[in-house]
C-alpha cells in the first residue's frame, strides 16, 4: 500500500506541475491574442472617424491638356485628421502622381476636419479638356498615426474635364 501511495502521489505532483507549465503557456497566449483584439479594434475605431470626399464642381473639373494634369479638391469629412503626404491617386484606375506640394485651402496648417487640399495628378493618359471627357478618379488617404494605428479611407467619382 506504500508504494501505491507514493507512485500516486507522484502521478498527482507530476500533473500539477505539468498543468502548470501548460496555464503558464495559455496565459500569455491569451495575453498576446487580447492585445491584437485591442489594436483591431482601435483601427476600426479610426477608420470609422476617417473620411474624405471629393470638393468644387465635379461636372467642371480643371484641366491642362498640354501637360495631361488634372486638379481636384479634397475635404476632411471625418474627425480625424488626414496626413496630405499619404495620398494616392488613380484616374480611371491607372496610378497617377502627384505634381507640387498638395496646397491647403482658406489658410489652414493641417487636414483637420472641414478642410479642403487642392491636389494635382498628372494623368499617364493623353487628357482632353474640352468639358466633354469624363474620367473616374480615385483618392486613397490615410490618418496621422494615432496610437499606433493608422486610419484610412477611398472616395471615387466621376469627373468632367473641362
Amino acid at each position: 500500500m506504500a508504494d501505491g501511495g507514493a507512485s500516486n502521489m507522484i502521478l498527482l505532483i507530476t500533473a500539477l506541475l505539468i498543468c502548470g507549465a501548460a496555464s503558464a503557456i495559455l496565459i500569455q497566449s491569451w495575453t498576446e491574442t487580447a492585445a491584437s483584439v485591442g489594436i483591431n479594434q482601435e483601427q476600426l475605431a479610426l477608420d470609422s472617424k476617417t473620411k474624405v470626399t471629393f470638393s468644387g464642381d465635379l461636372a467642371k473639373t480643371t484641366c491642362n491638356e498640354a501637360d495631361d494634369r488634372i486638379t481636384i479638391y479634397l475635404q476632411n469629412s471625418g474627425s480625424s485628421i488626414l496626413d496630405e503626404t499619404e495620398f494616392g491617386g488613380f484616374i480611371d484606375g491607372q496610378s497617377s502622381s502627384i505634381v507640387g506640394i498638395p496646397t491647403f485651402l482658406n489658410g489652414a496648417t493641417e487636414w483637420s476636419s472641414g478642410v479642403v487640399v487642392e491636389f494635382t495628378l498628372q494623368s499617364s493618359e493623353n487628357l482632353v479638356c474640352d468639358g466633354t471627357e469624363e474620367k473616374r478618379v480615385t483618392a486613397v488617404v490615410a490618418t496621422v498615426a494615432s496610437g499606433g494605428v493608422i486610419g484610412s479611407d477611398s472616395v471615387t467619382e466621376v469627373v468632367k474635364l473641362g
